[in-house]
């Protein structure tokens, strides 16, 4: 533990470090800006209102195209058909066969400049590992407890909350958090495009006016955001632990 802790404070050092001996050397703020001034950038944003109601609307957009993915994947996945699998693969390959950009770029064809958009992107990104999760999750229960509850039977009920769900929890949450994890992130891409409100919108509009330490400012709160979710998932014994050092 010790030597963990040592290790990344150590690599922190090294980073700032790095970071800043390349800013000098660049000596360009609008490259590559002092790390002192982007973390006071950070650091202000705290108390920056129009930040926090787009950090909201960025939010919100992620977990309603993560309910979206997770409710419909968790419905279809529970259809035992064979046939009805390999139509659903075959669109899944579609899905994943195509790069994020594509998606957005079609998602503004179909439901023009907004929240739909970001949804939807979210939502196709999202729904083929939380479907694929459900799907295995259920074809693999063991043969003997199927014929268990045929001998001695339960009602639906206790069958779903006493067996199934404590069954399957092991082999969806995981897919879940990391899925929560990645919504916040494709949600703030698809903004960049799409919107003219929520996190990608404000990186975009950063952009076209060169202000590159509101850039990195940003990134930073991605980055703690997905850090703290992965922290949250690991006490809660949803994701493994990193390797300890």
């Amino acid at each position: 533990m010790k030597n963990s802790l040592r290790f990344k404070i150590t690599f922190w050092i090294i980073f700032f470090l790095f970071w800043y001996l390349m800013g000098i050397r660049i000596n360009s703020p609008t490259i590559f800006p002092y790390p002192h001034k982007v973390l006071l950038k950070t650091i202000s944003l705290l108390s920056d209102t129009e930040f926090l109601y787009n950090l909201g609307i960025t939010a919100i957009r992620s977990l309603v195209g993560l309910f979206l993915a997770f409710f419909i994947g968790f419905i279809l996945g529970n259809i035992k058909n064979e046939k009805f699998y390999v139509g659903i693969r075959n669109i899944i390959d579609i899905f994943q066969s195509n790069p994020l950009i594509i998606w957005i770029t079609l998602a503004l064809l179909w439901f023009g400049f907004g929240s739909k958009t970001v949804i939807f992107t979210t939502f196709i990104m999202l729904f083929p590992n939380l479907y694929l999760s459900v799907y295995y999750a259920l074809k693999n229960i063991p043969t003997e407890y199927i014929e268990l509850f045929k001998i001695y039977p339960i009602s639906k009920k206790n069958y779903i909350t006493k067996f199934l769900i404590p069954y399957i929890k092991p082999f969806i949450l995981p897919v879940l958090a990391n899925s929560t994890i990645s919504s916040f992130k494709i949600s703030a891409m698809a903004e960049f495009f799409a919107t003219n409100n929520g996190i990608g919108f404000l990186l975009s509009y950063a952009k076209t006016f060169l202000n590159t330490e509101y850039i990195y400012a940003i990134s930073i709160y991605l980055f703690i955001i997905s850090k703290f979710l992965e922290y949250i998932f690991r006490k809660m014994n949803i994701l493994k632990e990193d390797l300890k050092l």
